[in-house]
């Protein structure tokens, strides 16, 4: 019997060991998670499988709430972060993240806001909305559900803060789009995109919405904004470098024919785009990091 537990104890000792060994270490990556953590994860959980095969690190991916994620990663929680481009300057003026790589999405490597109203309710231009009932996502830290649409908005002379009668948070950017359809709101602020995944999801159709002020560009999504850079993935001050470097050239060599790349339903990453005019944009608009 001894010999047996002699057996046993150096058997799990090796599966412990072996298990060590397959990975040099953990590293969490937070996801910004607009539509909640399931939707995150069924999206973003290819690429962090891919990333633990490709780095030797087990990478796990950690969904956070938008206004969660500075927090994240100033304690120290995650030590890099995929989010929209709004929280990549903050964490970049704020905390001195390096930016290692852009997503380059079906649509681009860039996006855009979409301003939606009811069809049939004679809301088609920014002058229309004023007045009006406003619902947008995460004041002052949603991109392209509140940042871009505002600098939109007030570049034409429309303050949705002092020109509605009422602007609000919506939790989740899908109840933004129901709330407009359902004659809550008068007017919505969501991403580009969103629209069509919510259509393809039969939740609802692209013919019950005006795109005010729509634009006319090279991206194929409807919206109303200028562009902006898509989502990008930071690293902390605290992030090994060697780490760093294996996982930015992993996420450069995806193709959009890796599983990962279909889950995520993008073509894969590209080397870092400027943040220079999003800069300038919350600059205008006194926003964080100013």
């Amino acid at each position: 019997m001894n010999v047996f537990k002699r057996i046993s104890a150096s058997l799990l000792v090796g599966l412990m060991l072996f298990s060590g060994a397959a990975y040099a270490s953990t590293v969490k990556v937070g996801v910004q998670a607009p539509r909640g953590a399931l939707k995150a994860m069924k999206r973003w959980g290819e690429i962090g499988k891919y990333l633990s095969a490709e780095t030797g690190n087990k990478v796990e991916l950690v969904p956070l709430n938008p206004s969660k994620t500075v927090d994240a990663v100033s304690s120290g929680q995650v030590t890099y972060m995929l989010s929209n481009p709004v929280l990549a300057v903050v964490l970049k003026e704020k905390h001195q993240a390096t930016t290692l790589a852009t997503v380059n999405r079906k649509s681009g490597e860039y996006f855009a806001g979409v301003i939606i109203s009811k069809k049939g309710s004679g809301i088609k231009t920014a002058a229309d909305t004023k007045g009006k009932k406003g619902v947008a996502f995460k004041f002052k830290k949603s991109a392209a559900a509140y940042v871009f649409q505002v600098k939109h908005l007030k570049d034409k002379g429309i303050d949705p803060h002092k020109d509605f009668s009422s602007f609000k948070e919506a939790k989740k950017q899908d109840d933004i789009v129901l709330a407009v359809k359902a004659g809550l709101a008068d007017v919505g602020f969501v991403k580009s995109g969103l629209l069509e995944a919510m259509a393809k999801e039969g939740k609802i159709s692209l013919d019950e919405f005006n795109i005010v002020d729509q634009a006319s560009d090279d991206l194929k999504h409807v919206h109303s904004t200028a562009l902006y850079p898509q989502w990008s993935l930071s690293a902390a001050t605290n992030a090994n470098a060697a780490v760093s470097d294996s996982i930015r050239t992993a996420l450069l060599k995806l193709t959009p024919e890796h599983a990962a790349s279909k889950a995520a339903k993008i073509r894969g990453f590209v080397a870092p785009l400027s943040l220079d005019a999003l800069l300038a944009t919350l600059k205008s608009l006194h926003l964080p990091p100013f």
